[in-house]
């Protein structure tokens, strides 16, 4: 489905009246009764939580909106100047009253062609889309915050192995995912089927993982806390788990030249967003290696001389491993996951 997001142009009137003209009642079809549906949509245009925040529209201030009481008749006029006054003013409205907006409403589409919306059931499909695209925005943002994983809590389904696990989302729809000390590399797709919010995981270089993940996953609900998902089979619940400054296996960098699928990576520069990952304590109590294969690190062979490193492949996953300062011997290892991206 096409979302398209609106820059909408208030076009109401300042209304004038004088005590010998006669003020005629409004048509219940062209005002927004407080509470309706329409309504709460607008409310939530003006809101500032992240929930309800309808980025897309951008309403032009000031101007004014009329006040109707229950018999249609006009109550009053209010000038609105900002997103703030606008909230605060519709909160203001009691049951049964009513705001008017004059059509057309005008916008500008993001291709630069001109839109109009002639009534208040084309500002509510209009809203609606913007809704979705906020929606699909808000859940992008929030899983991809830079410093923390995303950790799958089994809820309900044959497969709880992965209760425990993580995901790392970036800000481009790569997604990595660490399971049973292995990673694996994918995609992160959201999009709206209808009113649902739907995220499409590709997860690549393991088959039953894959089985187990590369399905349309619908979002049952989400916050910036926390996001419940089920492909009908499995559901889980993904809450956030950061770390200061940063908690994360997935790097990206830009491509050295375009499309070449190559960059690169300082490795050492990961460490403080990798190395909470290991569950040791103190770094100083370590040394830290790096391997281009699992074989190498366990054998302790072949480490990666120049840590500032170009990808072989892309995706490439890397081995960290971790020994004791004092004995020498292999505490833990960590793999984690380079990614070359068109910047």
């Amino acid at each position: 489905m096409k979302i398209l997001c609106y820059s909408l142009l208030l076009l109401v009137p300042f209304l004038f009246s004088c005590e010998d003209e006669p003020i005629s009642k409004a048509d219940p079809s062209k005002v927004i009764q407080v509470n309706s549906e329409l309504y709460n949509l607008i409310e939530r245009a003006a809101g500032n939580d992240f929930e309800n925040e309808l980025t897309c529209i951008d309403f032009n201030y000031a101007f004014t909106l009329v006040i109707y009481n229950e018999e249609m008749d006009i109550i009053g006029y209010q000038v609105i100047k900002s997103d703030i006054e606008f909230s605060e003013f519709l909160a203001t409205l009691e049951e049964g009253q009513s705001i008017s907006l004059s059509y057309p409403i005008t916008s500008i589409l993001d291709s630069g062609e001109p839109y109009v919306i002639n009534n208040k059931e084309e500002l509510k499909e209009a809203i609606d889309m913007c809704l979705e695209a906020d929606t699909i925005t808000t859940c992008n943002n929030i899983l991809t915050e830079t410093t923390c994983l995303w950790r799958i809590n089994y809820l309900d389904g044959p497969n709880n192995d992965y209760d425990g696990s993580y995901f790392n989302v970036s800000n481009t729809g790569n997604v990595g995912l660490y399971f049973k000390d292995n990673v694996y590399a994918g995609t992160w797709i959201s999009y709206f089927i209808e009113d649902e919010l739907h995220l499409n995981i590709f997860v690549i270089g393991d088959e039953s993982v894959s089985d187990h993940w590369n399905f349309d996953w619908k979002v049952v609900s989400f916050n910036e806390t926390q996001m419940e998902i089920t492909n009908g089979i499995d559901r889980f619940l993904l809450t956030k788990e950061c770390s200061e400054p940063c908690k994360k296996f997935l790097f990206e960098e830009c491509e050295i030249r375009p499309d070449s699928g190559r960059a690169m990576f300082d490795l050492e520069s990961y460490f403080e967003c990798f190395f909470p990952l290991t569950g040791i304590s103190n770094p100083a109590t370590v040394v830290t290696s790096y391997f281009e294969t699992y074989e190498d690190m366990m054998a302790g062979t072949h480490p990666i001389e120049n840590l500032h490193y170009e990808n072989t492949i892309n995706p490439q996953v890397i081995y960290i491993r971790f020994d004791d300062v004092n004995t020498g011997e292999m505490v833990t290892y960590l793999p984690i996951i380079l990614k070359a991206i068109n910047c």
